[in-house]
């Protein structure tokens, strides 16, 4: 058995991905293997959050009814919230970027998905956009229309990367990061799951230099060269692989287990 390569200061928070990360697509459930290695790491003392694109309205269809969390950084960052899935932090699209969204969602020129805290909805749904929620095991968003009163934190946009440029360059305020060959996530320039993180971080009063994450998409990117140990799954996207401190095995061969394994930290 290879010695663990044991990280100084010890990690004391752990922020995971849900799509790829902590579940399979291939299996559509989370490896018993991670389970078990995140039941430990809490029982060792250890804070194990969530780092994931998703609402929290959506976690009644995930398979983590077996994981329990210390804390959520939901909406690709926009949202955070404890233990008790109370709010700690939002950072809504505001002002001239999201009057840009409104105008291009009522347009209905290309599928755009809305999420706010509590609600997330589309202008029109495609063939594109049942061929992306079906891969990544999500029903098809409800068609509705924004409350002007409800803050918008994060729009996706389903389309490949011939037209980002076409939209982006009118939203100065807001980033595109992609999680799907097929579509993409828009949020303010400033945000992203670092925000979210650095927010549980300051809740919790835990200091950067204790900190793991794990991640395999392009929106994972800056949360894995923000923590101390940035892990990229090997199903992973290129751009992840490349911002991590280190690549683990794929998901569904206890890729994730064995990387604690590796860091002495199971």
């Amino acid at each position: 058995m290879e010695s663990a390569h044991i990280l100084d200061p010890a990690p004391r928070a752990f922020f995971f991905d849900v799509d790829g990360t902590l579940v399979s697509h291939k299996t559509k459930r989370v490896p018993p293997s991670t389970v078990e290695a995140l039941e430990e790491l809490r029982r060792r003392g250890c804070k194990v959050f969530v780092a994931t694109g998703r609402s929290m309205s959506e976690f009644h269809f995930l398979p983590l009814q077996d994981l329990e969390f210390d804390g959520y950084v939901l909406v690709g960052g926009q949202e955070a919230r404890d233990a008790q899935r109370n709010v700690v932090f939002a950072d809504p699209i505001v002002g001239h970027d999201l009057e840009v969204l409104h105008e291009e969602f009522y347009a209905r020129r290309r599928p755009i998905l809305f999420y706010e805290s509590v609600r997330m909805y589309i202008n029109v749904v495609t063939d594109h956009v049942r061929q992306v929620e079906e891969e990544v095991s999500t029903p098809v968003p409800a068609i509705d229309e924004p409350d002007p009163e409800i803050p918008v934190l994060k729009a996706i946009v389903y389309e490949d990367s011939l037209r980002e440029d076409d939209l982006m360059a009118r939203l100065p305020g807001c980033k595109a990061t992609r999680w799907h060959r097929g579509a993409y996530d828009i949020v303010p320039a400033h945000g992203g799951k670092v925000a979210g993180i650095k927010a549980l971080l300051d809740h919790y009063g835990i200091p950067q230099e204790q900190t793991m994450a794990f991640g395999d998409g392009e929106n994972d990117a800056d949360m894995l060269r923000f923590v101390r140990m940035g892990v990229s799954m090997d199903n992973g996207d290129a751009e992840a692989k490349a911002a991590a401190d280190y690549i683990c095995g794929d998901i569904d061969e206890d890729g994730l287990a064995r990387a604690l394994e590796h860091f002495g930290l199971l």
